[in-house]
């Protein structure tokens, strides 16, 4: 009868505990959504720096044959002209789709500016230039494109929002969108360029998750 007893009684603690830790996880939201509301999100477009300044030193490699290093320079070009073409869609589709708070873009090669408390001079304007913008908050919120969890089989591309220590927020917190990579493969086989599509919709969706959990919430 004692063991039974305290077995319940074990039972009955460890549930209170889950309840008041997923009040406190829902209220740690809700306070992070009216936050990002009122504050403003950095989206971090990627630069793919690394990969172009590998291209640019294979192409200036002395040792390497003409050949090789006009492919070099050729390749960089591309990959050159397509992260301006994707910077452009994701810049295009937050200011046209995303009014849920404001939006800043830097390319992510500059986070270690933002990170040593620089507020001015690599945020981007329309054309990808540095603009004159401050950044005038004192809290921010972070939109990487990535991976939701890059150790396991069955993450996700996704737009993924963070806190200022760049670490994706908790659940109930609707942190992350899926981005349709599966449809925009397919598309690429078939011929297709649809990427604008489906980073827009994406956007469209991360905006429209992000109004219903503060509604929600609110209604708590």
């Amino acid at each position: 009868m004692t063991n039974r007893l305290a077995l319940v009684l074990i039972t009955l603690f460890i549930s209170i505990g889950s309840i008041l830790e997923a009040q406190d996880a829902q209220v740690t939201a809700m306070e992070n959504l009216q936050l990002l509301r009122e504050e403003v999100l950095i989206v971090r477009i990627p630069s793919y720096q690394k990969k172009l300044d590998t291209l640019a030193q294979r192409a200036e490699n002395p040792r390497a044959t003409n050949e090789a290093r006009e492919r070099a320079r050729s390749q960089w070009e591309t990959v050159n002209e397509e992260t301006k073409a994707e910077a452009l869609m994701i810049q295009s589709a937050f200011s046209n789709h995303f009014d849920f708070t404001k939006v800043l873009f830097m390319y992510d090669k500059d986070s270690d500016r933002l990170v040593k408390g620089e507020r001015t001079g690599f945020f981007l304007d329309k054309n990808l230039k540095p603009s004159t913008t401050v950044l005038n908050t004192a809290s921010f919120f972070i939109l990487d494109i990535g991976y939701t969890d890059p150790s396991n089989s069955a993450r996700t591309y996704a737009f993924i929002i963070k806190g200022q220590d760049f670490k994706a927020l908790l659940s109930p917190f609707p942190y992350a969108q899926r981005i349709n990579t599966t449809g925009l493969i397919f598309d690429q086989l078939s011929g297709k360029n649809t990427m604008q599509k489906y980073i827009k919709k994406a956007v469209i969706r991360l905006n429209k998750k992000l109004y219903r959990a503060k509604n929600k919430g609110a209604k708590l």
